[in-house]
């Protein structure tokens, strides 16, 4: 199935940073020239406000391509508008209250430059939260950590899915359905949503949606192509090659991951995929082949987004007036999993109270979490 790499279309939140403009050549008319972007003319053309909603037309004047920032004197982010490149147009649109802001021409390859201060007077209600920016050397540790952490748990995983190939090997199948949950419910604490690890992902992890054969495709491999054999009949004759293939590919994985350096951008987006995942996709029921393990999957999703906001907790928490509605939310979510006593399938019609609270707590989650991507995006530090 595919899947969206980035979520900022969802960032409609009353808190959310980005207010990004669609670009267009005819955006503004004659008598309201644009405002340049630019590394030597930067913010040139705009001269004043009044509070309230501010649109402000734009246009990349430079031979490279880049973004701007709406920014107070002290640094913190109103809005922004990227990418642009050369000769293009866009419009940034905030709401401000009185104070004093510039612009931020962040052009490639180049240190940001900053434009003519502008003053806002007057008063209005319902600005934009500015946000203190978050460069990627102040979020790289937290990405080392968790690394590290995702690494540790693939050494459980290997451990997990040996046993699962044993068990296949053996042919004892009652042995190979509990260990196999297991397995399932490490993997989905590692914040694998959205194609995290790529091709080895896929393959250890990926369902059968888009594949010409369907269930029956000769390259489906991994957890859910398992779970497909173990829950619908198939022999262990037949599941015990792809148990020897699952071993590899997380071994390899952990290689891969071991030598890759984790992107800061990475743990920022996880903090809000994970839970937009577990909904569209895990308590859907799209990757159910027959194990109905939506609660357990669920959870343990739930515990890989506890496991990042810890990390990123030191930079959300003075940012993010919501931060602590957050881990109640996911207590809420556990326990209400908790109490449907792991007795949930998703083919259920009409579905249970139990299935719809479950999802009404996730998808405030994710509503919860939906500016945290743009809060914390790492930005290149402005002078």
């Amino acid at each position: 199935m595919s899947r969206p790499t980035w979520i900022r279309s969802l960032l409609i939140a009353p808190l959310a940073v980005a207010l990004a403009g669609c670009a267009s050549s005819s955006s503004h008319s004659a008598s309201n020239a644009p405002v340049q972007v630019s590394l030597s003319h930067c913010g040139q053309g705009w001269t004043h406000a009044t509070a309230g909603p501010v649109t402000v037309p734009l246009m990349n004047t430079d031979t490279s391509a880049g973004e701007v920032y709406l920014e107070t004197t002290q640094g913190a982010i109103v809005a922004e508008v990227d990418p642009m490149g050369p000769g293009e147009t866009a419009t940034l649109r905030a709401s401000v209250g009185a104070g004093s802001y510039h612009l931020v021409c962040s052009i490639n390859d180049s240190d940001p430059v900053t434009g003519p201060t502008i003053s806002v007077t007057g008063n209005a209600k319902g600005q934009t939260l500015p946000v203190q920016p978050v460069t990627a050397g102040e979020l790289t540790p937290a990405a080392v950590t968790y690394q590290e952490w995702i690494l540790g748990r693939l050494v459980g995983l290997r451990s997990q899915v040996t046993t699962l190939s044993n068990d296949l090997s053996s042919g004892d199948l009652g042995a190979a359905r509990r260990d196999w949950l297991t397995a399932d419910t490490t993997y989905n604490t590692l914040g694998a949503a959205y194609d995290a690890f790529g091709d080895l992902g896929d393959a250890i992890d990926g369902d059968a949606h888009g594949l010409s054969g369907g269930t029956a495709d000769p390259h489906w491999q991994g957890l859910e192509r398992i779970e497909f054999g173990l829950w619908n009949g198939q022999s262990a004759t037949t599941l015990a090659p792809l148990g020897r293939t699952l071993v590899s590919n997380v071994i390899a994985l952990r290689s891969n991951f071991a030598a890759a350096e984790e992107d800061p951008t990475d743990i920022v987006l996880r903090t809000h995929e994970i839970s937009e995942d577990t909904l569209q996709v895990t308590l859907a029921g799209v990757d159910d082949y027959g194990a109905h393990a939506e609660l357990a999957e669920a959870s343990a999703q739930l515990s890989g987004t506890t496991e990042l906001l810890s990390l990123v907790k030191p930079f959300l928490q003075p940012r993010d007036p919501q931060f602590a509605q957050i881990a109640p939310a996911i207590s809420q979510a556990q326990s209400d999993i908790a109490a449907q006593h792991g007795v949930w399938s998703t083919t259920q019609l009409p579905p249970s109270a139990g299935h719809e609270l479950v999802d009404s707590d996730i998808s405030g989650l994710t509503e919860l979490l939906a500016p945290e991507a743009s809060m914390l995006e790492p930005r290149v530090a402005t002078p």
